[in-house]
């Protein structure tokens, strides 16, 4: 019996080794686990080098793990290398036994490789690949929309953004009105110009506070006024080559005159909606009514919105002016020194005064050049740029992602 007893012991004893093995073996799988989550922390953190080794480490050890391969190219893509990046995903495309989750990241990342690439066809073709695996893909929708807003591809955004509200399962008439307005100015750009007001009357039925609308109607008419006077200009060059077409310029030139005309309120709707913005299209709409010879209207026009918008610098500004074109001079000074007194710091309305002293002086000369001045400050980008710092959000947003190619 103490025999028995012994061998037991000495058998226990011998095994404990083993036993303390066992139990401390490392677990690979969970080894990889807390690498893996160890390369997440540090791409999370923006340490990509430290995380490009986890990944690799990781690849090394689990060449099956897809999603080390993955973030292996995020990181390189991140690193500025997106060529690199889009060969390490492609390569997962021949990977057989890929679930469902995985080719939409795999997607995901090929969208984003070829958006770094400049390529952005293909980063639209890879994100509706998205799609097909799962047609309420968020990410994918949004993402598209993003893409071929940078494309100038107002129509397939407005398209797409239809889309994401049946998703979410809620509108935003605002939101696709904007759109809508961005579409009806790339209508514009290409010269279709009933398209483009039937897209800026569309947004105003959908929000009726985007007055913005009335601007950009307005400037279709008068560039559409513009494209009828060119015609106008290429027959009568026609007519010294022998051509009798002297009534269908005349014709032309009246068109012109009636299609300007039609922009006249609509204009004038807008500063009376958007005081603030005035600037962006009083010296159009002088040179309207000048080209219209409605002088007496233009007097009416800016003393009309000088008396809604008492504090509106830009608007007494060129009330002065028009004073001092019609040779009211000291009514011109009175005006502007109104304006100066609001704001002394307006770098138009000081160039006026300036402009409006020379005149008093007899100075001709000198009023002709800050004419000029004043013209190519208008048209400034930098200018413009200053002026642009906009308050409302809507107008923000409006000029800071309207793009056409």
């Amino acid at each position: 019996m103490e025999i028995i007893l012994y061998l037991f012991i000495i058998t226990i004893v011998g095994s404990i080794p083993l036993i303390i093995y066992f139990l401390k073996k490392p677990d690979n799988n969970s080894s990889l686990k807390d690498l893996y989550a160890e390369g997440l922390d540090m791409l999370v953190v923006g340490k990509r080098k430290s995380a490009y080794k986890i990944f690799k480490n990781i690849i090394k050890q689990d060449s099956n793990n897809i999603k080390a391969y993955l973030h292996l190219g995020q990181v390189v893509r991140d690193g500025g290398n997106p060529k690199k990046a889009l060969e390490i995903h492609k390569n997962l495309m021949h990977r057989k036994g890929l679930n469902k989750y995985d080719k939409i990241e795999l997607y995901k990342n090929i969208s984003q490789d070829y958006y770094e690439l400049k390529d952005i066809d293909k980063a639209i073709d890879n994100s509706k690949n998205i799609l097909q695996i799962d047609s309420l893909n968020e990410w994918a929708i949004k993402n598209i929309i993003d893409l071929v807003k940078a494309k100038g591809d107002w129509e397939g955004a407005i398209d797409y953004l239809k889309t994401y509200f049946k998703v979410k399962k809620y509108s935003n008439n605002k939101k696709l009105a904007l759109y809508k307005i961005q579409n009806g100015r790339v209508l514009l750009k290409n010269k279709k110009f009933d398209e483009s007001r039937d897209f800026f009357e569309k947004s105003l039925d959908l929000y009726s506070d985007l007055k913005i609308c009335f601007f950009f109607i307005g400037n279709s008419y008068a560039q559409e006024s513009n494209s009828i006077y060119d015609k106008a200009l290429q027959l009568e060059s026609d007519i010294k080559s022998g051509l009798d077409t002297n009534n269908e310029v005349k014709k032309l030139k009246l068109d012109a005159e009636s299609t300007l005309a039609k922009a006249i309120p609509m204009w004038g709707y807008f500063i009376e909606n958007m005081p603030k913005y005035s600037w962006m299209i009083l010296p159009t709409l002088k040179d309207a009514l000048q080209a219209l010879h409605r002088y007496d209207d233009i007097e009416k026009m800016l003393i009309n919105a000088k008396n809604k918008n008492e504090d509106n610098v830009d608007i007494l500004a060129h009330l002065a002016d028009f004073y001092a074109n019609k040779g009211e001079i000291d009514k011109a000074l009175s005006t502007i020194n109104k304006a100066l007194d609001k704001n002394k710091d307006s770098l138009i309305s000081q160039l006026k005064k300036i402009k409006i002293s020379s005149l008093k002086n007899k100075d001709n000369n000198t009023s002709v050049e800050i004419d000029k001045i004043i013209n190519s400050l208008l048209k400034d980008e930098r200018y413009m740029n200053f002026k642009q710092g906009f308050h409302d959000q809507d107008m923000k947003w409006l000029f800071e992602t309207y793009n056409v190619n």
